[in-house]
Formats: structure tokens, C-alpha cells, sequence
């Protein structure tokens, strides 16, 4: 596979979950922030991401006296070089 095909394969693993768990959070959000990055190179190719959001609760409900909020955090991680590939994540949620 050459560079570019590999960067394309990286940045679109990345989008994607960005996609999924983003849109959702971001609808229901009172801010949001999500971030990707991707390379590849003669020695291997890396991805990453971060996700993560936060809600007051106010106006959550149809009593207008609002909900509990809450945050959540999500980032990963993959890697792929000569000597093998590695991959992490966290994920948090409080509220």
C-alpha cells in the first residue's frame, strides 16, 4: 500500500467514530469538542482521536426544571510500525 492510500485508511478510522459517538453527543451537548489526527511514514502509521462534551441539565426536561448534567471524555489511540502495532483508549463519564 503506498503513503497516500495508508493516510486515507488512518484519517477515515478516525472520522468515522468521530461520527458515530459525535453527532449524538453533540446534540445533546451544551459544548463539544472533538479532534482527530493521522500520519503515516516509512517506519509505520498512527492515528488518533479525542472526544468530549459536557451538559448542564437545564432545560432537559418538560417540567422546565431541567436535569442532572453530566461530561464525558473519550480518546484513542493505534499505531502500527516494523517491531508491531499498539492500541489504547480511555473513556470517562461523570454526572
Amino acid at each position: 500500500m503506498n503513503r497516500k492510500t495508508v493516510t486515507r485508511l488512518a484519517f477515515a478510522a478516525i472520522v468515522a467514530p468521530a461520527l458515530a459517538f459525535g453527532a449524538p453527543a453533540a446534540a445533546m451537548a451544551d459544548s463539544f469538542f472533538a479532534a482527530g489526527m493521522s500520519e503515516a511514514g516509512p517506519h509505520g502509521a498512527s492515528q488518533a482521536g479525542v472526544i468530549a462534551g459536557a451538559t448542564s441539565g437545564h432545560g432537559d426536561h418538560e417540567d422546565g426544571k431541567g436535569g442532572k448534567g453530566g461530561s464525558f471524555y473519550i480518546k484513542k489511540w493505534n499505531e502500527a510500525g516494523p517491531h508491531g502495532a499498539s492500541e489504547g483508549g480511555v473513556v470517562s463519564a461523570a454526572g
